[in-house]
């Protein structure tokens, strides 16, 4: 039978409403004993959202539960959790002396999600489930490469022990004792704190097993490893898949991307408005709404309206000094590293729309930098790993959110009658606009609930893997490709594929969990 690798992408709740859509349609398609593809996927690797839904299919399989229970469960926890919500008020209600927001998304995580479960759960019951390998990688910034979270089948170790996979990297390994107390939620933690939006997390003292007294002697000893989102060096979680392959056959490697694949040019306009607002102005506000208050304070009777006026007196005249202490003491102390000369009372009258520009233009430069084309170089080079090496020929496929939206080039390489077959349509192009415009987030807004971005995702994840294995499908028939059984259990699916096909173009959520 069909021996399927599966990774799942980055990009927040976009990622992981997505390849849940993927799931449940690899769950609908029966192979020719009965079982569903599902049941074929033996390899999985995850990033970031991705990783959520990997972690709980993972764990939903440990369990014994069925594929349809996995799969609806989470879709519910995707709706209704608002961990962000919680996550801030806790942080900012300073009940507790956590300083690191990503501590608090591990609570909530571990509370409303993963419900205590550890790599225990997973290890204990590897064996007896259709998951053989399974990864879910972050990036350890010390090293700068991959951290993974490996859990699979035993395997001999060449000093003559046994393993379950590899937790850590090249340059570090958690011993299996150790890591089998990890809880689920802090590998979700450390495979999605993406930069700028959380804090690294510390292993091993953010974890909980830091503060187990038996773990004390191990403890001491290991200098703190930072990890931080996977998707900094691999968003498609592809690296662990072709390294598996060096040990084992595979017969499909699913790439499930959910990322937007925007086209938009970066642009930044400047701010002309009120060009002759300075500095110098707002210090010229701030000391007459000072001496006016002063003024009013003189006439005005005790009482409620006179603290009141005080108050507010107080609190302009505490900016005031703080804005005018804070430059002298930067500038007494960065001058002399400045390679030019100037008066600094000329910032005074610099209009404040230069500093908005300067600043916000680094601010989102640096953005783009990270999102666009950090992330898209890292991308092409690790579809290169794959789409350039002959051993994956016809062994691939790509499952991307963005390519049956509005004006994309689905067509390539297709004959006539099959673009008439493919063509997507008016309604599964809006369908794929809607879910490509969630952004790269850890929640719902009520905007994407409005929008009802979460069913536009789940369908964009089922109708596209239904293109994409028809697509697979047509191109080997084409070229009269046989590469053996295995593929041949794919390629036996052609009528429920067009079938399913031809259903999604007329209602492209007909299948919605």
């Amino acid at each position: 039978m069909a021996k399927i690798a599966l990774s799942l992408s980055g990009g927040g709740y976009r990622a992981a409403t997505f390849h849940l859509g993927t799931l449940a349609y690899l769950n609908h398609l029966k192979t020719s004993d009965g079982t569903p593809l599902l049941d074929h996927v033996n390899a999985v690797s995850t990033i970031s959202g991705g990783t959520l839904t990997g972690l709980w299919f993972i764990l939903g399989k440990c369990r014994g539960w069925s594929n349809a229970k996995i799969i609806s469960t989470l879709y519910e926890k995707l709706q209704k959790g608002k961990i962000i919500d919680r996550a801030a008020l806790e942080f900012i209600n300073g009940k507790n002396k956590n300083h690191s927001l990503i501590r608090e998304m591990v609570k909530i995580y571990d509370e409303d999600i993963f419900e205590g479960a550890t790599m225990n759960d997973l290890m204990k019951r590897i064996d007896d489930i259709s998951i053989d390998d399974f990864s879910a990688n972050a990036t350890e910034f010390t090293n700068a490469t991959e951290f993974r979270f490996q859990v699979g089948t035993k395997q001999k170790t060449s000093k003559g022990g046994t393993s379950q996979g590899v937790i850590g990297n090249s340059f570090y390994k958690i011993p299996q004792d150790i890591a089998s107390q990890i809880r689920l939620a802090e590998v979700f933690a450390a495979s999605s704190c993406f930069p700028g939006g959380f804090e690294p997390l510390f292993f091993p003292r953010d974890f909980k097993l830091a503060a187990d007294e038996k773990n004390s002697e191990y403890i001491n000893k290991v200098s703190p490893l930072a990890l931080m989102d996977g998707g900094v060096v691999d968003n498609q979680g592809i690296e662990p898949i072709c390294l598996l392959r060096k040990r084992k056959d595979i017969d499909l490697f699913i790439i499930s991307d959910a990322g937007r694949g925007t086209d938009k040019a970066y642009t930044f306009e400047e701010n002309h408005k009120a060009e002759g607002l300075t500095v110098h102005h707002v210090n010229i506000g701030l000391n007459l709404i000072i001496l006016f208050m002063a003024q009013f304070l003189l006439w005005v009777p005790r009482g409620f309206w006179f603290g009141l006026c005080l108050g507010v007196t107080l609190v302009f005249l505490a900016i005031r000094l703080a804005t005018a202490l804070s430059s002298r003491l930067l500038l007494k102390k960065y001058s002399k590293k400045i390679p030019f000369s100037f008066n600094w009372k000329q910032l005074l009258h610099v209009p404040l729309s230069k500093y908005y520009d300067l600043i916000l233009s680094r601010a989102k430069s640096m953005m783009a930098l990270t999102d666009k084309v950090f992330m898209q170089h890292i991308r092409s080079l690790n579809y290169a790993t794959v789409y350039q090496d002959d051993k994956w020929q016809n062994r691939r496929i790509m499952n991307a959110l963005y390519e049956l939206c509005t004006d994309k080039d689905w067509d390539n390489h297709l004959t006539a009658e099959e673009k008439k077959l493919m063509e997507p349509g008016e309604a599964v192009n809006q369908c794929s606009d809607v879910a490509a415009s969630m952004g790269t987030t850890l929640w719902w807004s009520d905007e994407d609930r409005a929008k009802n971005k979460p069913t536009a995702l789940v369908a964009a994840g089922q109708y596209n893997i239904c293109w994409n294995l028809l697509e697979f499908i047509y191109r080997l028939r084409r070229n009269n490709e046989n590469i053996g059984d295995g593929i041949g259990d794919i390629t036996a699916l052609q009528a429920q594929l067009e079938a399913d096909w031809k259903r999604f173009k007329e209602n492209p959520t007909w299948m919605a969990l």
